[in-house]
């Protein structure tokens, strides 16, 4: 018993650990990245280090996510493995540190030879630092694919593979710890060298501008000095805010009007911004007042034009929200009106009617304000975050929202509705370069009409709203990332409304829900001409806080942005190349070499998850 509580209290420790390395590669990363502004790197050393710690701390996470919900099923062997591949990563982690306290000593002009010479043995540093932590990022991956082997073989080939690695990681670490004493004490006599030539510098000018003792200076002089500070500020400026631009990750949130995107913009700036105040959240309360009695209007409607047979309860029920509409006034519901609202809900004859509609237009988050409409009738009733995130009203044009998400500054734009031709001349070009195009698409309309057509799907206009922005030009070098919301909706309707009904193309397989989400995906990956990367995700936004949506979405463009990294170090090493072999001259001609290339945008990327159904 006690060794299984000291093994328990081992484990625990070991998933602190992995936590508190998690934090300080993203430290790290983040002041690799203030750096990398700083010192303007074109040979991308810098680059390829944060790429690869990105990495490392990438697979630190997914073994962290492992641990919390497996933790004990993990072999002994495992937990001493990785034991010991924790205190590696802390010794890579603190040559990272060290080598970034020398390059923040002060360097105030990066024009001098003492710096570049202090950037160039610091970049002989960083090179032997990524390739130890591509080491530990394979050693990482290795144990994670052991931890979730179930053949005893297997996972001891895998460990030995680890092992193997480790070996290898450990020689690469004592050759460091020797090499960096020796480039720490070169980078500290340049440091100090530089500040010597900055400090003869500043002698220099002082001695240019020393004005004689008995002559003041004049108002011309004070003129010229604060117009030089105004530059000086505005020139600080300009450049923080390219550097930001430069950093930021570019989200583009585009789709029909309901299709949930409303949801993710409000939600993300309740979870990861400013949020919502109270003085702001009393102004919604008539919007969800005008929900309410729309709920109300449209369970009329369904109950009248189906005509089904209601027990007496029920149909004093149906009664009464009939007087409701018709009397009392719309910034208030009766307490009436909400028992008879919960009955009529709760029924099974309304709920089946309620999953085979298609012809009454619902609000979007119907159950939600059903399930809430007693609160929503109290006279002191403030809406709350919860409540705002699920309106389901569109204000049109162009929203942006910027936060920082971990080690991403993210700025999201969001696009309602028909934005004229000249705004739309004047302001879309700042969505060029987006890292990715957010497009979400309520999957569950597949059975309403196609602009009053019975036998077309309302579809279709997704999938031509998709193909106008996927093949624009703007977005030629983004990705795509597809969000298929209200999946358990569209699930239920399979049942009563088939598919092929709207899509004549369309075969049922032998599992009529897996065959109804692969032909959809592909209807929309059809219409992708540019061959843009597309991750799917299949969800219900409404379920829940979305926490684990998000999650992947972060996971998803930490990738896009690593891959972006790659790919824009690669052009410009090959651009080099290309030059020198220009200024070289013409040579015999060479077979073609098999070698690195750009990545290729593939339309058949795909991810099929669900924030709440696997």
């Amino acid at each position: 018993m006690e060794s299984k509580v000291a093994d328990d209290k081992k484990a625990f420790a070991l998933m602190a650990t992995v936590n508190a390395n998690i934090e300080r590669l993203r430290q790290s990363i983040d002041a690799l990245r203030q750096l990398h502004d700083r010192w303007k790197d074109s040979s991308g050393t810098f680059i390829n280090l944060i790429a690869q710690l990105t990495a490392l701390k990438s697979n630190l996470g997914e073994m962290q996510d492992w641990m919390n919900y497996a933790i004990n099923d993990m072999h002994p062997q495992l937990l001493m493995d990785l034991d010991v591949l924790m205190i590696s990563c802390g010794m890579l982690v603190r040559n990272v540190d060290t080598l970034i306290l020398q390059l923040r000593q002060p360097a105030q002009d990066n024009a001098d030879i003492a710096v570049k010479m202090k950037f160039a043995v610091a970049r002989r540093s960083m090179n032997r630092l990524r390739d130890v932590a591509k080491r530990q990022t394979d050693a990482v991956t290795l144990l994670l694919a052991a931890c979730k082997c179930h053949t005893t073989a297997q996972r001891k080939i895998l460990l030995h593979k680890s092992r193997q690695i480790r070996k290898e990681d450990a020689s690469s670490l004592g050759t460091l710890t020797r090499t960096s004493r020796w480039n720490g004490r070169c980078i500290s006599a340049l440091t100090r060298l530089s500040r010597m030539i900055q400090w003869f510098r500043l002698l220099f000018y002082l001695k240019l501008s020393k004005r004689p003792k008995d002559e003041p200076p004049i108002e011309e002089d004070y003129l010229v000095a604060a117009a030089a500070m105004r530059s000086d500020a505005i020139d600080r400026r300009l450049k923080e805010d390219a550097t930001m631009l430069r950093r930021e990750t570019k989200l583009v949130l585009v789709g029909m009007n309901g299709s949930g995107k409303e949801l993710i913009m409000r939600q993300m700036k309740v979870i990861y911004a400013d949020g919502y105040p109270r003085e702001e959240r009393i102004g919604y309360r008539h919007a969800v007042l005008s929900t309410v009695r729309v709920l109300i209007h449209a369970i009329i409607d369904l109950l009248k034009d189906t005509g089904v047979h209601l027990s007496r309860d029920l149909n004093q029920d149906f009664a009464i929200l009939l007087h409701e509409v018709e009397t009392v006034d719309i910034n208030r519901v009766t307490p009436a009106a909400v028992h008879a609202v919960e009955n009529i809900w709760q029924s099974e004859e309304f709920s089946s009617l309620f999953i085979k509609n298609f012809e009454i237009d619902f609000p979007q988050y119907a159950t939600y304000f059903a399930s809430e409409i007693e609160r929503f009738a109290d006279r002191n009733y403030v809406p709350s975050e919860s409540d705002i995130i699920r309106l389901n009203r569109s204000e049109g044009g162009i929203k942006e929202l910027r936060f920082p998400w971990d080690e991403l500054d993210l700025h999201l734009f969001n696009i309602s509705g028909y934005i004229p031709d000249q705004f739309r001349r004047r302001w879309l070009h700042q969505l060029e370069g987006a890292t990715a195009l957010v497009y979400t698409v309520d999957v569950a309309t597949y059975d309403r009409p196609f602009y009053g057509q019975s036998t077309e799907s309302q579809l279709l206009d997704d999938f031509a709203t998709f193909e106008s922005w996927a093949n624009s030009p703007k977005f030629a070098g983004s990705s795509i990332i597809l969000l298929l919301n209200n999946f358990t909706r569209f699930r239920e309707k399979l049942q009563h409304s088939p598919l092929q009904t709207f899509f004549p193309d369309y075969y049922t397989g032998q599992d009529q829900e897996t065959s109804a989400r692969q032909y959809i995906l592909k209807r929309f990956k059809d219409v992708n001409r540019n061959r843009l990367s597309i991750y799917s995700f299949w969800v219900d936004l409404d379920m829940s806080d979305n926490q684990h949506l998000y999650a992947a979405l972060k996971k998803t463009l930490n990738h896009i942005q690593q891959r972006k990294a790659r790919s824009e170090v690669w052009n410009a090493s090959t651009g080099g190349l290309s030059n020198v072999t220009a200024r070289a001259g013409p040579t015999s001609p060479r077979s073609p070499r098999a070698g690195p290339s750009t990545p290729l945008r593939s339309g058949t990327v795909t991810t099929l998850t669900s924030s709440s159904q696997s």
